[in-house]
């Protein structure tokens, strides 16, 4: 068997322009679509043959404080996966 542990970070802004003050306020023409989220990821590989991998990953993910109703603070939305891969 072989073992790996892994790391990665992430960051989606899609209009840099606007601050997170801005969204949602009144006549500012701006909704979630314009929200910076960042995510950390971490997790476990294990190839258990030359045909099988077990992969745990867990996902910590951090969206911008806005006025817009459901995104004054961070939302619940972290996300753990547990694969089991074949290769044939």
């Amino acid at each position: 068997m072989h073992h790996q542990l892994g790391i990665k970070y992430d960051w989606y802004d899609p209009n840099t322009r606007v601050s997170a003050g801005d969204i949602g306020r009144p006549g500012s023409n701006l909704s979630a679509t314009d929200i910076k989220y960042s995510t950390l990821g971490f997790g476990y590989l294990c190839y258990i043959n030359d045909n099988l991998k077990l992969v745990l990953w867990y996902d910590m993910i951090k969206n911008e404080n806005t006025q817009l109703a459901g995104y004054s603070s961070d939302l619940k939305d972290n996300t753990f996966t547990c694969r089991l891969q074949f290769r044939f």
